[in-house]
């Protein structure tokens, strides 16, 4: 019955995960339109995270420990990560290149093997933060004597969040998740670029004209070479010569 019932919770964090994710993007499109500041920025810090016509990705729609959480791609260059708590619900919007960077170095964090044994124990974190915001995130990882312990960290505001525990596994699957929507951003975005106006391309490299080929030059003719010896299987032409007419002669006649 309590497992139905825990099953039953995370089914509806996830859910509500996707709502936020969903009614985040008209609130905010919404200020950048009437001009006013978004709710979280600071005044003066213009929102980059205005969406226009932007495309969603669905990456992953899962439950790690006791919250749900949803990670989506964007056509525009971001990716986002909504984590529904057991009683708060947190939204971040990172940039791609931000994103993997906090992959790359959470993923070496995770795979770095704990330390010798010891009786104080010891506690590393990384963390992310949305631009412009108080939103962060972040995998934690505490080792003692007993082994690693992990855990997934959501908060929108300054000493507020929610802690979620996690197997070693989940952690590595929640980051390749990350790292899955990093890289289907990225491609999405380049498809977007290859339709930018051919004036905002760069102009293309002058080709290099080749070199006019040369013709050989022809020897002058040799006027003292002998005049070729006719080929005596080749019969000259026939010449006729006009007839030339005989002289007329008259002979005397008698009796004349």
């Amino acid at each position: 019955m309590r497992s139905s019932v825990s099953r039953q919770r995370r089914f509806s964090r996830v859910v509500l995960a996707a709502a936020v994710v969903a009614a985040a993007a008209p609130v905010r499109q919404a200020f950048a339109q009437s001009g006013g500041p978004p709710p979280t920025a600071s005044a003066g810090v213009a929102n980059p995270f205005a969406p226009d016509a932007t495309k969603r990705v669905p990456v992953s729609k899962a439950v790690f420990g006791d919250a749900g959480v949803i990670i989506n791609a964007r056509n525009d260059g971001f990716i986002e990560v909504a984590a529904a708590g057991p009683q708060k619900t947190v939204l971040i919007q990172l940039r791609t290149m931000a994103a993997r960077a906090w992959v790359d170095s959470t993923s070496r964090m995770l795979g770095a093997r704990p330390p010798k044994k010891s009786a104080l124990p010891r506690t590393v974190r990384s963390d992310i933060q949305e631009y412009g915001t108080d939103t962060k995130m972040a995998v934690t990882r505490r080792d003692t004597t007993g082994g690693s312990e992990y855990a997934l960290f959501f908060s929108d505001a300054p000493n507020t969040g929610f802690t979620i525990p996690v197997e070693q596994s989940e952690a590595d699957v929640f980051v390749a998740l990350v790292r899955k929507a990093v890289t289907q951003s990225a491609k999405m975005l380049d498809k977007a670029d290859t339709t930018a106006k051919p004036d905002s391309a760069p102009p293309p490299a002058p080709k290099k004209k080749k070199p006019a080929a040369k013709k050989p030059a022809v020897p002058p003719a040799d006027t003292s070479a002998k005049p070729p010896t006719p080929n005596p299987s080749t019969a000259p032409p026939a010449t006729t010569k006009p007839a030339t007419p005989n002289p007329a002669t008259t002979k005397p006649t008698p009796g004349a």
